[in-house]
């Protein structure tokens, strides 16, 4: 069994966030759990997405590294205008690493899916229970 990953979180880079933690020492590394161990030993906080933005609202240091999907940055500098949110580059230099799956999704789409509710999925009792671990733990996280 595959124990499954996202793309956005296995490609950031070492060599970049120790560079970055080494000009911007008072920075603090806020990263999610699916990043590859090398990135999470490095992090001040280690959370889902609401815990990220959460720890950033909340804290009182104005400088963060930010090892997500960059939209999650973008909402923490609604929130929080005057600190500075620094997403942490890939291997390959860019700090563009967007996820192409959740940018499938969109208002219009969830909102016509609560109003027919559909897509309907059918699920096996086995399947529905072996899903509904890893969900349990995410809100855990969270």
């Amino acid at each position: 069994m595959w124990d499954g990953s996202c793309q956005v979180h296995e490609i950031f880079s070492e060599r970049e966030l120790i560079r970055l933690k080494t000009r911007l020492p008072e920075a603090l590394i806020l990263a999610h759990p699916e990043c590859d161990k090398n990135i999470l030993r490095h992090a001040d906080h280690i959370g889902s997405t609401t815990s990220i933005i959460k720890f950033g609202n909340e804290s009182i240091q104005q400088k963060f590294i930010i090892a997500t999907e960059p939209g999650v940055i973008h909402q923490m500098k609604k929130e929080n205008p005057e600190k500075i949110f620094i997403p942490l580059p890939s291997n390959d230099g860019c700090a563009c690493n967007e996820c192409p799956h959740m940018r499938l999704n969109t208002i219009e789409k969830m909102v016509t899916t609560l109003e027919k509710i559909e897509p309907e999925i059918f699920l096996s009792e086995e399947v529905r229970l072996q899903a509904l671990a890893p969900l349990e733990k995410m809100l855990a996280l969270s």
